[in-house]
């Protein structure tokens, strides 16, 4: 509501009766003070949206300092900074696969101040686990999904593994050890999407983040890994992993040579990351409708694109609202693999 129609609908709205100063004292200061406490209540939450923001801005990545989601999230803090002329500043809470950072922003004021850029993490997180310290639909909505991304298939240099009928045949043969940034993270949801498309059994070695799990990869210590590309490519172009397949339909531009799921006869297999910023579920509509419009500016510019091709992120045009029937189809999708597959997180 904008301040003018605020005006010309206040005389309607006490008590649903045109306003009307009444004949005696006390009745005109009752309808008053009804009429002061909804300006009151009205005319804050309307400024604040027509000029936020006014003071500096966090956004919080729920993971470690040098990773995907803290180089979009500082990306972003440049262009909203200029755009708003705001300080927008990057704080880092890694933690509980996501959920401390998450939780941390849950809590804070609804006011469009503090945000969390999460990634498809968030999902299987909800699908999971029970213990978080906030609800996931409740207490956090969607504002942008800033980049859709894709998952691969990795294996080690060391492995005799060069494509997924390779993967079908060594898995027959032996125990594939693939390993993952915990119990129900999206790599193990990945893997075990996998496993079941392609009727494998490769075993799960979970670890306490993905770096982890890469740097036995590239050690030879465990065999595939199956996660972001945007976090593999930098163990890919190192030659340090070898792709295998791409989780999709469609091929990614960062890896052209490499086939797919799909292609391969595995159209089960298909899974995909994404990144996004999520504001307190109290939010009003405004901001949050300013946030998604602002991001998405600075995403499509041809700058923005290069630098999220670099990661292997491609941005969206999702509205706010389309992005938070997303989130939920996706942990509604992870909810019943899970219980499918016997996935919990410990």
């Amino acid at each position: 509501m904008t301040v003018t129609e605020l005006a010309t609908t206040i005389p309607t709205l006490v008590n649903g009766q045109p306003f009307v100063i009444s004949a005696t004292r006390k009745e005109t200061m009752k309808t008053l003070g009804k009429l002061l406490l909804l300006i009151a209540a009205l005319v804050p939450s309307v400024g604040s949206a027509q000029t936020y923001p006014t003071k500096m801005v966090t956004i919080v990545v729920p993971f470690p300092a040098g990773g995907s989601n803290d180089a979009i999230a500082r990306y972003l803090a440049d262009g909203l900074g200029k755009m708003w002329k705001q300080t927008v500043i990057v704080e880092n809470r890694p933690g509980g696969g996501s959920s401390i950072g998450a939780a941390n922003v849950a809590k804070s004021p609804a006011d469009g101040y503090k945000m969390v850029l999460v990634s498809s993490s968030y999902t299987t997180n909800a699908a999971t686990r029970t213990d978080q310290p906030f609800d996931p639909i409740k207490d956090l909505r969607p504002a942008s999904m800033v980049a859709r991304g894709h998952v691969a298939v990795v294996t080690g240099t060391r492995v005799p593994i060069s494509t997924l009928a390779d993967l079908a045949r060594e898995a027959k043969a032996r125990p594939i050890f693939y390993g993952t940034a915990g119990i129900g993270s999206s790599q193990h949801f990945n893997a075990e999407l996998l496993n079941d498309a392609m009727g494998i059994q490769m075993q799960s070695v979970p670890y306490k983040g993905g770096q982890e799990a890469l740097i036995d990869l590239a050690g030879g210590r465990i065999d595939v890994v199956v996660g972001t590309l945007g976090g593999l490519l930098p163990y890919i172009n190192s030659g340090k992993a070898k792709p295998i397949a791409v989780l999709s339909k469609s091929r990614s531009a960062a890896l052209p040579n490499v086939p797919t799921t799909v292609e391969a006869g595995y159209p089960a297999a298909i899974a995909e990351n994404y990144f996004a910023m999520f504001v307190p579920g109290g939010t009003p509509d405004a901001i949050v409708n300013k946030i998604n419009r602002d991001i998405r500016t600075i995403t499509h510019t041809q700058e923005g694109r290069d630098f999220l091709a670099k990661m292997d992120g491609e941005p969206t045009e999702l509205t706010a609202a389309e992005v938070s029937s997303h989130v939920k189809k996706e942990i509604d999708y992870w909810s019943k693999l899970a219980k499918k597959l016997n996935i919990a997180a410990k």
